[in-house]
């Protein structure tokens, strides 16, 4: 019998939103719940560690820690590398959009706007250019399609989350990556996958 699964976070896209594309991805379903205010504070101490996502499994199992979930998610749907080599180059990525995320969320909660806007500069002039120039050395190294192996895995869904972010960023939008071609190639190719892009037609809408 098939495993039962429910992520449970705040209705935000965040840290889950990894996980529900991996979801996505696999064409997998799970039970999406959203919480805040007063389902949040009662689910709390419920949790293994006082956050969220929070994966269940078969309504008995939870499973804390956003990369700890993804790799638990591909290693089940079979969504990671085809050897331990691939598998590395995965997790390679998706701790490096765990830094990207970092850096934006930086930006995002700092109250002193002088330390914001020098933040904010690190993060156009350097961290995203930085990232965008990776990922084309990576496409490059791997035949254009894929960031490693020749199917899609949670590397490239990692990559596309965070693109995903960055591209639904009001401040951001398309141009954030415009010179570099080869990214936009790879997004688009990302979002019209068939089962990618059926979860993107119906995701609530939310912040970042």
């Amino acid at each position: 019998m098939p495993a039962k699964f429910k992520l449970s976070y705040f209705d935000i896209r965040g840290r889950a939103e990894l996980p529900r594309l991996v979801f996505a991805a696999a064409g997998k379903e799970f039970e999406d719940e959203r919480l805040s205010g007063d389902k949040w504070t009662a689910f709390k101490p419920k949790t293994p560690y006082g956050q969220m996502p929070v994966l269940t499994v078969d309504d008995k199992t939870m499973i804390n820690q956003t990369g700890a979930i993804v790799r638990y998610l591909a290693r089940e749907f079979g969504l990671y590398g085809s050897n331990n080599m691939e598998n590395t180059k995965c997790d390679i990525i998706i701790e490096t959009v765990v830094d990207v995320f970092t850096a934006i969320i930086k930006v995002h909660y700092e109250k002193d706007e002088a330390k914001k806007e020098e933040l904010g500069k690190k993060l156009s002039t350097e961290v995203l250019p930085q990232f965008f120039t990776y990922l084309c050395k990576l496409l490059k190294e791997n035949g254009g399609k894929c960031l490693v192996g020749s199917k899609l895995t949670v590397a490239d869904m990692a990559a596309f989350d965070m693109l995903d972010k960055l591209k639904s960023n009001p401040q951001m939008g398309e141009g954030v990556y415009k010179d570099f071609a080869e990214v936009k190639t790879f997004y688009e190719s990302v979002k019209t996958n068939a089962n990618v892009q059926k979860y993107l037609e119906k995701r609530p809408a939310a912040d970042m």
